[in-house]
């Protein structure tokens, strides 16, 4: 199940990136994402680990650039999403393979894609939520509510790793 939903991950990574830079008359730029796309499957093949943490780091550079050259956010959004939808499940899936005996495989993989469903969508909304707001800030608001968000994501970060324990 997880090795399905990687490829459609990686399909739609590789998609959401190539039509965003055809549609912004940056052909030039669509190959080397093809490339990327290629590199990933021929390293998930080989058992190349460090693949995919190269592969998304670049998928993501290519997602920012798009953003800054003003390419569709909302394709460039779906190319980050997917990006880590894909990085994550490689990982998943390693840590699945390097363990001798998984009892209830099929229910841990569950578990693993509801929550990887739920962080997606609510990074998708939180993100189109920030971009189609406007608020002005004093610059003592903003570093509370900036360090606010640094202590909320701690404890969710330390709360997800003593739930996966």
């Amino acid at each position: 199940m997880i090795r399905k939903l990687w490829y459609i991950s990686l399909g739609c990574v590789t998609f959401a990136l190539v039509i965003g830079y055809a549609i912004g008359g940056l052909w030039i730029w669509t190959l080397p994402i093809i490339g990327l796309a290629v590199l990933w499957l021929a390293g998930q093949r080989r058992g190349l680990k460090w693949v995919a943490s190269v592969d998304f780091t670049l998928f993501v550079g290519f997602a920012v650039i798009g953003i800054w050259q003003e390419l569709s956010f909302a394709l460039m959004l779906l190319g980050m999403i997917a990006a880590l939808a894909a990085w994550d499940m490689d990982y998943f899936q390693q840590r699945l393979e390097d363990m001798e005996r998984v009892s209830q495989r099929e229910v841990l993989e569950r578990k693993y894609l509801q929550r990887l469903l739920i962080i997606e969508v609510s990074g998708a909304v939180l993100t189109f939520t920030a971009v189609s707001l406007t608020v002005t800030f004093s610059f003592g608001s903003a570093l509370l509510l900036g360090l606010l968000a640094v202590i909320g994501l701690s404890r969710t970060i330390r709360f997800l790793r003593h739930e996966s324990d």
